[in-house]
């Protein structure tokens, strides 16, 4: 009986760590980076839009396909997590919030870029308007998407690396009964081995070592993988606080003084968040943000006058507008471009080294649930023939 319970509780036991760990890398991380990326291409959207809206005049600019590209991201990936809402009403809710929401952005943005071309001023309205709409819930629903789908993945993961307990106390609770019977039989026969029995607690053995090598590498793979979703996860917070700041950037600048200095005291509040998080920042490409971090920082400070001072003429605006859509050495668009650039590639090796921690973890178990099963019958039909053999004698 003992044998049976062996058996099934291995078997099933890495046949449901296996699918977990297939369902991380094929349908849980995808979807958590998919929601990682729908915040972050709104956040970059809300930047690109005012980009646009002060180089409405300008041809050449890049700020109007960043805009379009960002937008289509978004819709690819809210349809890939809008497709998987299945029991979260918190995910079918901030779904339902972004898609019914998008469509008023796009139309807000679309006005406050043609009146810009028209140089009318009630543009930056619309461009504040769109981005109020953004930020107050817009990306309150994507990071409530981005929480639930990030929660799936580390349940997965959780379920994945659990401790064998439950494995290991029935394979001792097996050993120990194989031990007792064969203990019994030797007292009750006379006989010294009975070759059924062994060979079925040998078969155990066998069973029992596997699964705690294959159990101790398949735990160290998905811990290993949790360091690296973990280092990933700090580089993409980082980010989308970087993005966030270039956006009050990009904000302050079109409003001209309009908001009474809302966007650079946002900027500093995104900034402020944005620094602490790159002092916790130990992954890959760490110091090169850190190195970046500091130039865009002191290329900032260029823009303030623009900003915030009268100005006899347009010149100190243009000077401001240049510095912050076109990346050339020395100005806020290309410290922030090298913030942005080295904190992806540092979420995209994480990203690709959980992938393959996970991967290992598989592998690990590769074959023990089949094995497991096919042992432990062959188990119990050698402990039924060696017991037979011995009750045969006294009929």
């Amino acid at each position: 009986m003992l044998i049976t319970v062996l058996g099934l509780t291995v078997s099933l036991s890495a046949a449901s760590r296996q699918n977990d760990l297939r369902h991380a890398v094929s349908t849980a991380e995808p979807l958590a980076v998919a929601a990682e990326d729908i915040y972050r291409d709104l956040s970059d959207a809300d930047a690109a839009s005012a980009e646009t809206f002060l180089s409405a005049a300008q041809a050449g600019t890049s700020g109007e396909d960043r805009y379009a590209a960002d937008l289509n991201r978004v819709s690819a990936n809210l349809a890939a997590v809008d497709a998987d809402t299945r029991g979260s009403d918190a995910l079918r809710a901030a779904d339902g919030v972004l898609l019914t929401g998008l469509p008023v952005f796009t139309k807000l943005i679309g006005a406050a870029l043609a009146d810009a071309r028209q140089n009318l001023p009630v543009g930056a309205a619309y461009l504040r308007e769109a981005s109020a709409l953004l930020r107050d819930r817009l990306l309150p629903a994507a990071q409530q998407a981005l929480k639930v789908e990030s929660d799936r993945l580390k349940a997965d993961d959780d379920d994945a690396g659990a401790a064998y307990d439950v494995e290991l106390g029935v394979v001792a609770a097996t050993l120990a009964a194989l031990i007792a019977t064969q203990y019994f039989v030797r007292r009750r026969t006379s006989r010294t081995l009975n070759p059924g029995l062994l060979a079925a607690t040998s078969l155990v053995l066998v069973v029992a070592i596997w699964t705690l090598l294959a159990g101790s590498a398949e735990r160290d793979a998905v811990s290993a993988a949790k360091a690296h979703w973990e280092a990933a996860d700090a580089a993409i917070a980082t980010d989308l606080a970087a993005v966030r700041a270039h956006g009050d950037e990009l904000l302050g600048l079109a409003a001209r003084g309009e908001d009474v200095g809302g966007y650079e005291h946002d900027f500093a509040t995104s900034t402020a968040r944005l620094d602490a998080l790159v002092k916790q920042n130990h992954g890959a490409y760490a110091d090169d943000v850190r190195q970046a971090r500091q130039s865009w920082a002191q290329a900032h400070a260029a823009l303030l006058p623009a900003e915030n001072d009268p100005q006899p003429d347009n010149a100190a605006n243009v000077k401001a507008l240049q510095l912050l859509t076109q990346p050339a050495a020395g100005g806020s668009d290309a410290g922030f471009l090298r913030v942005d650039q080295d904190l992806r590639q540092g979420a995209g090796a994480e990203e690709a080294g959980y992938l393959a921690k996970v991967r290992a973890g598989h592998g690990d178990l590769e074959g023990l649930d089949v094995a497991t099963a096919v042992l432990m019958t062959a188990a119990v039909a050698l402990a039924g023939y060696g017991l037979d053999r011995r009750l045969r004698e006294y009929r």
